[in-house]
């Protein structure tokens, strides 16, 4: 399993962007199954395409996750505090374990 977020937004817009790419594969195997439990847990592949705030303002930051199985992908865009717990502790855990591209 592959995992890409990118996050926009904040004070400096589309200039600040960061790009976070995971791969299950190259992961020590508990790390891997905290992932893989947090995809499961929030149950990525049927949310919908959007989760976003009806009235965001421009400081806020949004999230594009990318999910890729292998024989399925999906991908949610979203602001944190518009998603279920489960979503959010997933961007987290992406946000503490890899540096940004």
């Amino acid at each position: 399993m592959r995992m890409t977020l990118r996050c926009t937004g904040g004070f400096a817009g589309p200039a600040g962007a960061q790009t976070r790419t995971i791969d299950l594969a190259r992961l020590p195997r508990e790390q891997a199954e905290q992932m893989q439990q947090l995809v499961q847990a929030c149950d990525f592949f049927a949310l919908p395409e959007k989760l976003v705030k009806s009235e965001p303002k421009s400081w806020d930051f949004q999230y594009d996750l990318e999910v890729d199985e292998g024989q399925q992908a999906h991908t949610v865009r979203y602001h944190l505090d518009a998603v279920p717990e489960q979503l959010r502790a997933l961007t987290e855990k992406i946000n503490d374990e890899v540096d940004p591209d």
